[in-house]
């Protein structure tokens, strides 16, 4: 359930990132191609899946480290931090607790994923920037989505490091052959094509793996050979 919930706003942001980058007149196109270069997506909707694996790689970078949050802690400081931040509304939690380890994960995390180019295009200046590199938390809707998602990756992580068990996470590679033990496809449409062949064209949400648990990678799929056009 918590990942789903981490799953869930992360497609939120992602939602509304593609709403700000239209807004701006970006090209889709260019963007996805960007991030996922000579992928054929089925549907013209299937591309919002290229800027779901980036945000996914970006905000799950380092996720198997307990060095995430920052610091090196023991297990029950990851469940009391999971327990703190569970109910929390994340906007008024940040202003009381500006230099607390979510505050500065969540820091970390948006100057690395949102570029300024990327921020000034959306808002005409770089003023959440200066304010998140000043240890502050703008009260925009984009940052109120943002953090969010933050928060509910961050909760994912205190989660699985509550536990004695060795956390990691995983990447399917590029053209590997779909597996259902370790992989779900985001999309049922691909299995309407003859032949029932797949593979990867990428990652669009990590596996994980908790002691012997797999947790599934989500993963956009084309067929092994390409159904002939008529």
């Amino acid at each position: 359930m918590v990942l789903h919930y981490a799953m869930r706003s992360i497609r939120n942001f992602v939602k509304f990132l593609i709403r700000e980058m239209e807004s701006a007149n970006w090209d889709i196109d260019a963007a996805t191609k960007s991030i996922q270069n000579g992928v054929t997506f089925h549907k013209s909707n299937h591309r919002a899946f290229a800027f779901e694996s980036f945000v996914c790689r970006e905000i799950f970078s380092g996720f198997n480290e307990p060095t995430f949050s920052g610091v090196t802690q023991r297990r029950n400081f990851f469940f009391d931090q999971f327990k703190k931040l569970k109910s929390v509304n994340v906007t008024p939690f940040l202003k009381q607790n500006p230099s607390s380890l979510f505050g500065k994960f969540l820091k970390a995390k948006y100057l690395h994923l949102v570029h300024p180019k990327m921020e000034f295009s959306f808002s005409g200046n770089l003023n959440q920037r200066k304010l998140v590199n000043s240890g502050e938390f703008p009260e925009t809707e984009f940052f109120k989505v943002f953090s969010e998602m933050g928060r509910r990756v961050w909760l994912l992580h205190c989660l699985a490091f509550s536990f004695d068990q060795q956390v990691s996470i995983f990447q399917v590679r590029k053209s590997s052959r779909f597996s259902e033990v370790y992989m779900e496809s985001v999309t049922d449409e691909i299995f309407s094509f003859a032949g029932g062949e797949f593979k990867v064209a990428f990652t669009v949400v990590p596996g994980f793996k908790i002691g012997q648990t797999v947790v599934q990678s989500q993963v956009y799929l084309s067929p092994v050979t390409p159904p002939s056009k008529h």
